[in-house]
């Protein structure tokens, strides 16, 4: 019958979770947030209706332990090795300064030292899941930004294993010197360990898995894997995280580390739900009715320390003042391993009073408002540099050399892969050009191979006349940043009226802001996509190049006037633009074997056979236009051919005819 009761909770659980959550996303909030939410409508200081808290907790701890193992699966070496001036170096700085300021407030206020500690820890970590969320919805994970912030957030969750391990002596269990360096001694095997599985092991397990091409059984080795090493950690006197961590390390380099993610993202994400509902079970609404000044102080100060310190490492590793201001306001929310920290906290017996509910009420305040304060951040950064007139002046590094100054020429913001292929044409066509890029490490890397970029953000405009942006001819934006695209197109526009502005941006839905702005062309990558897939659809099926470019051509024409409120043909009329869309041209060269060869126009009786109509022959260098009937062709003539697709078709394969 308990077993029957635990189901009947988690019904209610998954019941009333599915409508708060569904509410919380019609208002674009997280969805972390109605679980927590739903914990404290649920829970004994809400309804009560959840009877089984001990079971909940249970398999809340499953979805700690898959949570920690997805992200390992995230900490491939090679990628921190990439990111490791973020990562290491500026990881290290936000960190280290969030826990010393956070640990002196908290010690302010409580004098004890163990327990402000652990508030730093508490305050330091950020929330990867929202705030990677919320930089996917708006396509700026591969911007220059959204690398900073992620690698910010790399560092802090390697950093919750260790905290994790320090949280008992920071709530007064003690440890002897022997204990400590048993403790160390246990790490090190294990970290040994990990390294020579992921090294010989892993990869020979997994390649005998797969090769049985069973779903089942590659899922089921992949979770004992995981939940394996947390339980063999845990027997070993270490933590349930730190063993499905090293566990998601050691399949992390593995090929198949993608598919392992699509594999356990459902199951992490069923018991991650219940470990929010937990956590939530445990907020007191009275405790923050009662206590509301405090809490809305403790969060407006939570907010202000992180937003402050998580701009100092851009500005450490020399990176734009606006780029500081966006990391900052980005991770200035509390994390989901913060909860994770707290359950091993109460385990440890510290005692935190009302410094608990204090910590629920402001990291679930600060999580819902994360979509919110990540919109408006480009426009808070824009704010504030207008009050730093040093920061705003930014200087604009140029590496390998100084550039003459040019004119007519081309700017690039942006060198990504579609930055580096517009240089490449430029430099082969002998057009000027100078790139701005905001990565320092691509900076260099192009200027040893003669590029002329400069390190800069477009978006001011000190750096935009550093590169005789009233001079330049074509602006091409390629920034993957789609506030610092509008911004960019919007100052450039204001600095050189006569400028020619294209801009590549990721979805239809920002044509029209950017067009309204003062873009020429937009280039969305979501219509260009599905227009390239129809394109290779079509030549498979053989049609004429010409057909397809013309329904390529009226695609584009249709949508973008569509979007953009411009009738398509740009003030042709009606019947001219159907007709242009409906028919097309071709040409077709005489075969030298072909049944064309020594006949007439009018022996062909091409247009009665397939529809299409000649318009004119060239041979050689001289060209007939409307040739008369008695017109003789002759092998190498190439036709000119005018109809529609069909007609096109038919018209081509007759001629190609062997004689």
């Amino acid at each position: 019958m308990e077993q029957v009761g635990f189901l009947g909770d988690l019904i209610i659980i998954l019941s009333w979770s599915a409508v708060v959550v569904y509410v919380f996303d019609r208002v674009r909030m997280p969805a972390m947030v109605g679980f927590l939410v739903s914990g404290v409508a649920l829970g004994p200081h809400g309804m009560s209706l959840i009877r089984d808290k001990q079971t909940v907790e249970q398999l809340a701890q499953i979805g700690v332990v898959l949570l920690l193992f997805s992200v390992g699966l995230e900490f491939s070496l090679a990628k921190i090795f990439k990111m490791r001036n973020v990562v290491l170096k500026g990881g290290a700085i936000q960190v280290s300064l969030t826990v010393a300021v956070a640990g002196l407030a908290a010690w302010l206020f409580t004098g004890r030292a163990g327990v402000s500690v652990f508030i730093g820890f508490l305050v330091a970590l950020s929330s990867t899941a929202v705030v990677l969320r919320e930089l996917a919805n708006k396509a700026e994970i591969n911007a220059f930004h959204g690398q900073t912030i992620l690698g910010l957030l790399i560092f802090q969750d390697m950093c919750a294993v260790p905290m994790m391990l320090f949280t008992p002596v920071l709530a007064g269990q003690e440890i002897s010197a022997n204990g400590v360096m048993f403790l160390v001694v246990k790490t090190v095997i294990l970290l040994v360990i990990v390294v020579a599985a992921t090294e010989y092991l892993v990869p020979h397990v997994l390649y005998h898995v797969v090769n049985t091409r069973n779903r089942e059984l590659f899922i089921m080795v992949i979770l004992l894997m995981g939940l394996g090493t947390a339980f063999l950690t845990f027997e070993a006197g270490l933590s349930l995280a730190l063993g499905a961590f090293l566990a998601g390390m050691m399949i992390s380099d593995s090929e198949y580390s993608n598919q392992i993610v699509a594999e356990i993202l459902p199951f992490r994400d069923i018991f991650n739900s219940l470990f929010f509902v937990s956590i939530g079970m445990l907020l007191d609404l009275h405790y923050v009715m009662k206590n509301f000044p405090m809490v809305m102080a403790a969060t407006a100060g939570i907010i202000l320390i992180k937003a402050t310190i998580g701009a100092i490492p851009s500005l450490f590793l020399k990176y734009p003042a606006r780029l500081a201001v966006i990391t900052g306001i980005s991770i200035s929310q509390i994390g989901e391993f913060s909860f994770v920290l707290a359950g091993v906290s109460l385990k440890s017996g510290m005692d935190l009073g009302g410094l608990y509910q204090l910590f629920l009420a402001s990291a679930v305040i600060t999580m819902a408002v994360t979509p919110f304060m990540m919109a408006g951040a480009p426009m808070v950064a824009n704010e504030v540099l207008r009050y730093f007139p040093r920061a705003r002046k930014e200087r604009t590094l140029e590496a390998g050399g100084t550039y003459p100054p040019i004119m007519d020429h081309v700017i690039i913001a942006g060198f990504g892969l579609n930055g580096r292929n517009l240089s490449k044409a430029l430099r082969a066509t002998g057009i000027p050009y100078n790139i701005l890029e905001m990565n320092p490490a691509v900076v260099r890397e192009g200027a040893k191979h003669g590029e002329p970029i400069h390190y800069g953000d477009a978006t001011r405009e000190h750096v935009l006349s550093h590169v005789s942006i009233e001079k330049a001819r074509v602006l091409a934006v390629a920034t993957s940043d789609a506030s610092a695209e509008r911004r960019i197109v919007s100052l450039a526009r204001g600095m050189n009226p006569n400028l020619h502005i294209i801009v590549r941006t990721r979805y239809v839905k920002e044509i029209e802001p950017l067009v309204s702005l003062g873009a020429n062309e937009v280039v969305p990558e979501e219509f260009e996509t599905s227009i390239e897939i129809f394109a290779h659809v079509l030549r498979t099926y053989d049609i004429p190049y010409n057909v397809i470019m013309d329904e390529v051509n009226a695609a584009r024409g249709s949508k973008y006037g569509m979007l953009r409120g411009m009738p398509i043909g740009k003030g042709e009329s009606p019947l001219l633009a159907t007709l242009a869309h409906k028919l097309g041209t071709q040409t077709v060269e005489v075969a030298k074997d072909g049944m064309a060869v020594g006949r007439t126009i009018v022996d062909l009786q091409l247009r009665a056979r397939t529809g299409a109509t000649i318009l004119a022959v060239q041979r050689r260098s001289e060209l007939f236009a409307n040739p008369p009937p008695d017109f003789k062709l002759a092998a190498m003539d190439v036709i000119y051919l005018v109809g529609n697709g069909g007609q096109l078709k038919d018209a081509a394969r007759f001629i190609k005819t062997e004689g």
